[in-house]
């Protein structure tokens, strides 16, 4: 797919292929699957850390020891997450610094570049990435049948839009008040159900005395 510059004198180009404004990474090469450690010196962050809405669950990293011999990428605030592997390929933003701490091999590290800082909203991209014009593009460019597969080129091509800074910063706001609200509703729905759960086990309780 051919990518469109991103140019002061070329202002009806809004549309641009991922890689004019990221850098893309590949998650650090563990051998085999991770392994956990109680004692580990950093942690890592996998698929089932990312929420179906995009939101990067860090309370539970695995934490493990480095195997491989390459550098690792250490996680920023403003970097975006993306699962390359699997049935969901969604992004998810990085809201904040996490202390030595990298990404398993099935996920991408998207990092704004520098030149496009001051124009280009993470939060906003994150969102745009997991919305259905950029989820169907993936699911007509990916490989495999049951592991399913998002490969670099196929990623770096995927086609953004790019309004400017004051929508990007308004549809980012809202993008991230939905995941505060939807994490809350959860929260809410989990403890009505706990505490639906000690009724039931207290009329069976009571049941079993008489």
């Amino acid at each position: 797919m051919p990518t469109a510059e991103i140019t002061s004198d070329d202002p009806c180009k809004t549309t641009v292929a991922l890689s004019e404004l990221v850098t893309l990474q590949a998650g650090y090469p563990f051998r085999g699957a991770i392994e956990s450690k109680t004692d580990g010196s950093v942690r890592a962050v996998q698929a089932k850390d990312i929420s179906d809405l995009g939101e990067l669950q860090s309370h539970n990293l695995i934490t493990t020891e480095l195997t491989g011999k390459r550098q690792p990428d250490w996680l920023q605030a403003g970097d975006i997450v993306f699962i390359s592997k699997g049935q969901r390929h969604i992004a998810s933003y990085v809201s904040c610094n996490l202390s030595k701490t990298t990404l398993s091999p099935a996920l991408f590290l998207l990092r704004i570049k520098p030149e496009h800082k001051e124009r280009v909203n993470a939060e906003f991209l994150t969102w745009q990435i997991n919305q259905a014009p950029v989820q169907r593009y993936f699911r007509q460019s990916a490989e495999g049948s049951h592991q399913i597969s998002i490969r670099k080129p196929v990623l770096a091509s995927a086609p953004v839009s790019l309004p400017d800074i004051e929508t990007q910063n308004t549809i980012a706001s809202m993008y991230a008040a939905s995941i505060r609200e939807h994490a809350l509703l959860h929260r809410l729905i989990a403890n009505r159900q706990q505490q639906l759960n000690a009724i039931a086990n207290e009329l069976i309780s009571n049941s079993s005395g008489h």
